[in-house]
């Protein structure tokens, strides 16, 4: 297994220089300290955990230091910063799925030397396997790396998957074909069940008998068979524990539960001949779907988006402080690979997404869906639903606790894919091509992650997302580590006394230290061992995308996720501080003495009060806003809400709630969250975000942790992973573009298309398989998607911009105001002026991004109060048109 475990260490892409931006090279990028306030940790000390390199307490530092750190010494309230994080806690989102814990995840307390045995001689080629699930989980990286297409199609469909041909035939050479096929695709778009479908074939066959639309069975068997998509069925554990794949294929009941892989009954009755599964699980490869990616002309056009891109970076790279990161493609990891040649032109490049889901808020009905996003497409197209590609659904109602034997069909098949190449007809340039598939990132939860990486929970002592070195601390006698920097100042306990951590010397995620780490664990002699290894490295197992060819080097591949950590997990720990509820109350402090508990009572109803009246003042743009949190917080309060709540209302409603000191540590937050959430990140905003950013974290412990161990529990994960956002920008491009709503969106999708809740799992696996068949036929044929046109009566005033009615019927009369308001506009224009007091106005006003803004003059008497306004416009250049009244 060295192949497996030590990831050809000597390859280019781990040993070559990493590619610096004009911007890295001038200020060698690394997490640093912003400049100090007035915060301090000792009155008579010169610095403090804010200074440019920061001076942390002497190991005997008096206890009676504590009380330098109470509110009466932290100077003027303008050098505050407040945050406080929690990942272990319910979010509002996704309760179900953030809270789910796994006992192997979570790291024990200290073993004592008497546990453990002395270290046995190990070597890094070979390490010596002892443990059994560990030798399990490596014979799923084996059989991944190992596997071939032979083995998971029949030797017809194989046949035809490596000889893929152009278009031979299209839809529109049957009319009644086309017809249906479009009928069909609208249903689903419209949530149309299918009664609706034969009711609207109804109605057509009506007016037009001669016609003959097809039936729904047959033409949605036409579009299965015409998009290539296949779908593979593997048999799976009753209660969702395992899947019968890889190493445990053959196995006839299931490894944790024992419970029969087959149903028993007809086992029984067939004399053991009938073996039917008691559940199955579906994948959808890959492959097939990619194919259909690059035989249209139009559709391969835009999969070259990627290789124009990269060329666009490499020639932009000089230019300092106006090189701006806007894509993945920016990063340096991506930028490496296509230099070590490990990414060439005809590649795809990917990124898998995983994530639980509850399809149904008032009954258990867990299930995890995981999705594929094609990189090769531009920013504005990868994203949507009908370029998504279903990757696999796993049913529930419980989670899985095996998760890598459930993607073992779909990363099989990538495997395969990487080492033979995906045969390929690109439709733009006529020629057939191979295409090997690169895997850049895996995005997931916290939870799915520590699967995902082999790594111990966000409860572990080392428990960072992205594994970095930072060694967590725990309350005396605890099991749950907190990444907490500070030591904390009136306990000796063994798991939390180390001394304090230097956030300047945080280290990058290194991957020959990982490989380093990896082996140190698999080679553990026996148990004790092995959680003695796991707690002092947070790694629990492989990864089972060790077993993949093209890849970012584990764990560079694991990102952090903008969505879950200061989206969901952030505010609700916040949330929680500021009211003194949930699990910030645990311990023996009081929130007696907790000065920014201030949302209570009175105060809190009409702070939810004050949120729910400002969605009139959200655009429709802005999609759904924020509910009364007094009243909706803890019921399925989504995390679009708590973004546009916590970041966007915030600050105006915070002020004047929070004391200021608070309140200005706040605001440190949403200035470097707003801008980490931007698309497009220059260099200069990257600096801004991560010096606020640092002084954020850093801050939150000497406002509310305080160095005081019944406090621990207050920093989290989530914390601490505001100090990776900018370096992993600079390594990933902006965070943004590989976060979690992708996922969040598909669920809220699929979800919608459900229509047997008494046959959930089957009816979600269906409508996924409809999702991936029609989005593969609409790739192969444009012209089946209903093409939207411009609304009669609509101007068109170029660059994207288009006037829509209602507009005046007749000229209207300008009053004096309005008169000289417009003709001090126009003379700033050139050849400006305006010989008319009489116009025509104009309802509503499309703009580039395809928001739609309306006039104060339609809006104001078309809608009641509560409507939500959408007369916010930013204008950056004046556009001149000459029109005539």
């Amino acid at each position: 297994m060295e192949g497996v475990l030590e990831r050809e260490t000597d390859s280019e892409m781990v040993q070559s220089p990493r590619r610096m931006t004009s911007f890295e090279l001038e200020n060698e990028f690394r997490p640093q300290s912003p400049q100090p306030n007035d915060l301090t940790h000792d009155q008579n000390q010169e610095s403090h955990p804010l200074s440019p390199k920061i001076v942390w307490p002497d190991e005997e530092e008096r206890a009676d230091s504590a009380r330098d750190l109470g509110m009466d010494d932290l100077g003027d309230e303008d050098h505050q910063d407040e945050d406080r994080s929690d990942e272990d806690e319910e979010d509002h989102q996704h309760s179900d799925e953030e809270d789910r814990h796994y006992s192997d995840e979570e790291d024990p307390a200290p073993i004592t030397s008497e546990e453990s045995e002395s270290e046995s001689d190990e070597s890094d080629d070979e390490p010596h396997i002892t443990l059994a699930n560990m030798k399990s989980n490596l014979e799923f990286v084996g059989m991944v790396e190992n596997a071939t297409l032979e083995s998971q199609f029949s030797p017809a469909v194989l046949r035809d998957f490596r000889n893929p041909q152009g278009l031979q035939f299209s839809p529109s050479d049957d009319e009644d074909l086309r017809l249906s096929i479009k009928l069909f695709i609208s249903s689903l778009d419209h949530n149309q069940s299918q009664i609706g479908y034969a009711k609207n074939r109804e109605a057509i066959l009506d007016r037009y008998p001669d016609s003959e639309v097809l039936s729904y069975d047959r033409v949605k068997q036409r579009v299965s068979n015409l998009s290539g998509v296949i779908t593979l069925k593997n048999d799976m554990c009753v209660d969702s524990h395992v899947a019968f794949t890889g190493p445990f294929a053959h196995l006839e009941r299931c490894p944790r539960c024992g419970q029969s892989r087959y149903d028993e009954a007809k086992l029984a009755k067939s004399g053991g001949k009938k073996k039917v599964p008691r559940k199955v699980f579906t994948t959808f490869p890959v492959g097939p779907q990619l194919q259909a990616r690059w035989k249209s002309p139009e559709t391969a056009q835009k999969m070259l988006y990627r290789r124009h891109k990269t060329e666009e970076i490499l020639r932009a790279q000089g230019q300092g402080e106006d090189y701006a990161f806007d894509d993945v493609f920016c990063g340096t990891d991506y930028l490496d690979a296509v230099e070590n040649g490990k990414i060439k032109e005809y590649d795809t490049v990917v990124m898998l997404s995983i994530d639980g889901a509850q399809l149904h808020r008032n009954k258990k009905s867990d299930c995890w869906i995981y999705i594929w996003i094609i990189l090769d497409l531009a920013p504005d197209q990868r994203y949507k639903i009908r370029n998504i590609l279903p990757g696999g659904i796993i049913p529930g109602p419980n989670n899985p606790k095996h998760l890598d034997s459930f993607l073992f069909p779909g990363l099989a098949h990538l495997s395969a894919l990487q080492k033979e190449g995906l045969h390929i007809w690109d439709g733009y340039n006529s020629v057939a091509a191979i295409s090997f598939i690169f895997l850049l990132l895996v995005l997931a939860d916290a939870i799915a992650s520590a699967q995902l990486t082999g790594s111990v929970g966000h409860h572990g002592r080392k428990g960072c997302r992205i594994l970095c070195e930072l060694p967590g601390r725990n309350k005396p006698r605890g099991s749950h580590y907190y990444p907490v920097l500070l030591r904390p100042l009136d306990s000796n306990d063994d798991g939390s006394n180390h001394p304090s951590f230097d956030i300047n010397n945080l280290p990058p995620v290194d991957p020959l230290a990982y490989r380093r780490n990896l082996n140190h664990v698999l080679s553990s002699p026996n148990e004790a061992e092995y959680r003695r290894r796991r707690l002092d490295t947070g790694i629990r197992k492989a990864t089972i995308f060790d077993g993949l060819k093209d890849i970012l080097e584990p764990p560079t591949c694991f990102p952090g996720d903008i969505m879950h950590q200061p989206v969901i997990n952030l505010t609700s720990l916040m949330l929680e501080l500021w009211r003194a509820q949930g699990n910030t109350r645990s311990g023996d402090d009081s929130d007696d003495e907790w000065p920014w508990a201030v949302l209570k009572g009175d105060v809190w109803k009409a702070h939810g009060k004050a949120v729910a009246e400002a969605a009139s003042h959200f655009p429709q743009s802005f999609d759904r806003t924020p509910r009364n949190p007094a009243e909706k917080i803890s019921s399925g309060y989504k995390a679009w809400e708590s973004l546009l709540y916590f970041y966007g209302l915030g600050p105006g409603l915070f002020y004047g709630l929070l004391p200021e000191v608070y309140y200005r540590h706040y605001c440190k937050l949403v200035v470097g969250i707003r801008i980490m959430y931007q698309n497009t990140i220059t260099p200069p905003q990257l600096r801004l975000a991560h010096q606020h950013l640092i002084e954020w974290v850093m801050e939150f412990e000497v406002l509310y942790y305080q160095q005081k161990t019944a406090r621990i529990h207050f920093v989290h994960q989530c914390i601490h992973s505001l100090v990776h956002l900018v370096p992993e920008t600079i390594r990933i491009g902006p965070p943004s573009l590989s976060a979690q709503w992708t996922m969040e969106r598909v669920i809220g999708h699929f979800g919608s298309l459900l229509k047997q809740p008494s046959n959930l799992f089957a009816n979600l696996t269906e409508q996924a398989k409809k999702i991936a068949e029609i989005n593969a036929i609409v790739a192969m044929w444009p012209s089946l998607e209903p093409v939207q046109k411009d609304p009669r009566g609509s101007i068109d005033l170029g660059d994207g911009y288009l006037l829509l009615w209602p507009k005046d019927h007749k000229p209207y009369r300008l009053s004096p105001a309005e008169w000289d308001a417009l003709t001090t506009f126009y003379s700033g224009l050139p050849n400006g002026s305006i010989a008319k007091r009489s116009v025509c106005r104009w309802g509503r006003l499309r703009i580039p991004n395809g928001q739609t803004a309306r006039s104060y003059w339609k809006e104001v008497i078309r809608v009641p109060r509560s409507a939500r306004t959408d007369r916010m416009l930013k204008v950056h250049d004046p556009i001149s048109i000459v029109t005539s009244v």
